[in-house]
């Protein structure tokens, strides 16, 4: 089973990732020294606490795509999709499957279930990012139980294992997908090879829905 990491921002100056062209290249040869074989780029957009340059998106994306192929590391791209109160909700979607969405870490936005669905009906399936974040949320809430039932996949980070945060999630076997939120710390791809090692079927798990 391939290794990936499916939620990093590691696109160059493109959004809160500590990241320029030196530093990418420098992290994706990591990516591969630690055996990892695909890297997902979800840049946050509509985040109200982070500024992207959203128009340079893509652009940033096809010349680190090319550097990745360079070194034998698959490149995606996607994005980290604020879910609040906006009329419509508008996202890169990851190999237009998946739609990774982040949350007010207080309160849920008003009918998250809702408008999830939305995503859902136009044929895409939602990750929850870092679910362990979220103040409103635990592992045997009601609205986390609506997610799973409608078809969510739930991300935990590698740092929240690492701390024991994520464990209960972990613990109940509610989680989909371990991923770095890599913001440029050039630990945490070794820390992911460590973590799925120690979890070998959320591994599994990840490998069936790629």
């Amino acid at each position: 089973m391939g290794l990936r990491d499916l939620h990093t921002h590691l696109l160059p100056e493109i959004d809160d990732g500590y990241m320029n062209t030196e530093l990418y290249i420098r992290m994706i040869e990591i990516y591969r020294e630690c055996g990892i074989e695909e890297v997902v780029t979800t840049p946050h957009i509509y985040n109200p606490y982070v500024t992207t340059h959203v128009d340079r998106i893509r652009s940033t994306f096809e010349w680190a795509q090319e550097e990745a192929q360079k070194r034998g590391l698959a490149l995606h791209l996607g994005s980290e999709l604020y879910v609040s109160d906006q009329e419509h909700l508008q996202a890169i979607p990851i190999r237009n499957r998946f739609v990774l969405v982040e949350f007010s870490l207080a309160l849920p936005p008003v009918k998250v279930t809702q408008r999830l669905k939305t995503l859902i009906d136009e044929g895409f399936t939602p990750i929850i990012a870092h679910v362990e974040r979220y103040m409103w949320l635990h592992p045997t809430a009601l609205l986390l139980t609506e997610f799973r039932a409608m078809g969510c996949l739930i991300q935990v980070n590698v740092d929240a294992v690492e701390s024991g945060d994520a464990l209960p999630y972990l613990e109940a076997e509610l989680v989909d997908i371990i991923a770095t939120d890599n913001h440029g710390d050039e630990r945490l791809p070794l820390k992911l090879v460590q973590v799925l090692e120690t979890w070998p079927s959320v591994r599994k798990r990840m490998s069936e829905i790629w």
